[in-house]
């Protein structure tokens, strides 16, 4: 009996599944579609323990075909600066390593249900040009997921996500 339950279960998430893998690259950029607000950002360290990521106020934009996005996001406990005109070497450093900002042209792969950002613009100078792997899934229409590829992550986080509400279609 208990084969036969579990058995079924996994043959009912298969067929789920392979129905989300059977969408379209153009049902996947429908999705897409849209201004997304980042819900959070949990982590998950070496030794098991969770945490928020640091830039936990974001916004995603994606065209309508999903061939381009752009992304911002910040560390809303960044330090205020003591002058507004003139920060300090410190306070402009610290103001750049807590925010995020990219832009980028973005293949979906819908199959294996992951996309690639290529970089157009990018905060970071190096990272222009080079591409990224982020995993995706979607939870109804208006919130999704988008974990970062573990080959890109650095120790001790061991795996990240975004977790992504719709503002705007």
């Amino acid at each position: 009996m208990k084969k036969t339950v579990a058995w079924s279960i996994l043959l009912v998430l298969g067929q789920f599944n392979s129905t989300l893998r059977g969408q379209s690259q153009e049902d996947i950029a429908k999705q897409f579609a849209g201004m997304w607000r980042l819900v959070s950002n949990p982590q998950r360290l070496v030794d098991g323990t969770t945490r928020e990521g640091p830039n936990s106020v974001g916004y995603a934009f994606f065209d309508s075909n999903a061939g381009r996005m752009c992304f911002l996001s910040m560390n809303p406990n960044r330090p205020q600066w003591k002058s507004e005109a003139a920060p300090t070497a410190e306070e402009g450093l610290s103001a750049i390593r807590g925010f995020g900002a990219y832009c980028a042209t973005i293949e979906i792969h819908a199959k294996e249900g992951f996309m690639v950002r290529h970089y157009d613009i990018n905060q970071t100078p190096n990272a222009v040009g080079k591409a990224t792997k982020r995993w995706y899934t979607f939870q109804g229409t208006d919130r999704m997921s988008l974990r970062v590829d573990a080959s890109e992550l650095n120790r001790p986080v061991v795996e990240s996500t975004f977790v992504w509400e719709r503002v705007v279609k």
